[in-house]
């Protein structure tokens, strides 16, 4: 970095108070809520201080965040040896012994301490109670068909008056309202944003809406594409229903899946099974997003729940057509180009036989989308948004 950047940085770092966010993630591994986070903190390092719990000691998305970031990183996964009344008496102890201006929690998974913050939301050494901001993103397999009565009652009881309840799509607004009882003047719709790609115009790696149409490529080219994913490898984004309707439905060329999580060697071990390493790999993690995407020429998401995949803003923001299970939000976040090949779980293959049928469209189908990620969901508006929470 420049050291005339650096010297502002640290000035208006000195300038103004920063506001100093106690995070609890149940898990801070790479996942498309920690990435946002990641994304937002890199963005506007001088004005934030953050201390990061990861209640299972699971760090792995540090290594999103740049050496500006002022953040400290709590492991905390003792917690969950205590029973219930421990832990929350140990939670209500942190929050009184520690100081923060925000209080953020994510997901079910930290609802207890949103739960003991509305206990005690003066258990503070600070003359004013914290802040609370509750971040829900989606669901794990045990609720993604329907919401557990229990936990429904629980964010109830948790999620106070005061709580603001942020949500990515429409469809959690909803559930937020109906299920979970939060009124309207303490919901806040969050949109994921995403900052284009730099140009890539004088590299090998440029996006996907610039490459040669099927149509200026060899017969060869055209009749081998290459589809693509990027994705936390767990049990929802059912990687083997891609695998699947990938063999199914295209007869030549290649898919890659990229990104680690707990299934990636199980994964790998089912291409072996199959004996399709030769057309289907498997990369682990990935660093390199744009560079990876640049790969592709169909980004693919097979999942049986989402609700605002950051993945998807990336593909789009690469220029490239999309396949997709009718998840979420997706069918709002995709180009009117792009809908005909958004389809239920049970219609993924012809989905993506469909789109495989109409090549010559893919270049239209990937300016469509870039046009509009660049036009509804800036990174700008996101940062935006996340300081108006504040």
């Amino acid at each position: 970095m420049d050291d005339n950047v650096k010297n502002l940085a640290s000035a208006r770092a000195t300038a103004h108070h920063k506001k100093n966010i106690l995070h609890v993630f149940p898990t801070f591994a790479i996942g498309g809520q920690q990435v946002r986070f990641a994304h937002i903190a890199n963005a506007c390092p001088q004005d934030y201080r953050h201390t990061v719990v990861a209640l299972d000691g699971n760090f792995d998305a540090k290594s999103k965040l740049l050496e500006t970031v002022d953040a400290t990183f709590i492991d905390l996964r003792q917690l969950k040896q205590q029973h219930v009344l421990q832990r929350m008496q140990a939670i209500q102890h942190y929050l009184a012994d520690h100081q923060h201006d925000v209080l953020m929690t994510y997901n079910w998974g930290a609802i207890e301490w949103a739960l003991a913050h509305r206990i005690f939301p003066h258990a503070t050494t600070s003359a004013t109670a914290t802040k609370h901001v509750h971040w829900e993103d989606g669901f794990g397999p045990e609720e993604q068909q329907d919401r557990l009565p229990r936990r429904n009652i629980f964010r109830r009881l948790a999620l106070s008056d005061d709580t603001k309840v942020v949500v990515p799509s429409h469809q959690l607004q909803h559930i937020a309202q109906q299920d979970w009882h939060v009124a309207a003047s303490q919901l806040v719709y969050f949109p994921n944003g995403i900052a284009l790609p730099e140009s890539r115009s004088h590299t090998a790696s440029d996006t996907a809406a610039d490459k040669d149409t099927p149509s200026s490529k060899t017969t060869e080219q055209a009749q081998e594409p290459t589809f693509i994913t990027l994705a936390t490898l767990r049990a929802e984004k059912n990687i083997p229903r891609l695998i699947d309707s990938f063999l199914a439905a295209v007869p030549s060329g290649k898919l890659i899946i990229g990104g680690g999580g707990p299934l990636l060697e199980e994964l790998r071990e089912y291409v072996i099974q199959l004996d399709q390493t030769d057309r289907i790999e498997l990369t682990g993690n990935v660093t390199d997003i744009w560079g990876f995407l640049a790969r592709g020429d169909v980004f693919c998401l097979s999942s049986d729940t989402e609700q605002m995949p950051i993945s998807i803003l990336e593909a789009m923001a690469m220029g490239l057509p999309v396949v997709s299970t009718d998840v979420g939000d997706i069918k709002t976040m995709l180009s009117p180009e792009n809908i005909a090949y958004i389809a239920a779980p049970s219609d993924y293959p012809e989905a993506m036989k469909k789109l495989l049928a109409h090549q010559d469209y893919w270049p239209t189908i990937g300016r469509a989308n870039k046009l509009r990620v660049s036009q509804q969901f800036s990174f700008e508006t996101m940062i935006k948004n996340f300081a108006a929470l504040l």
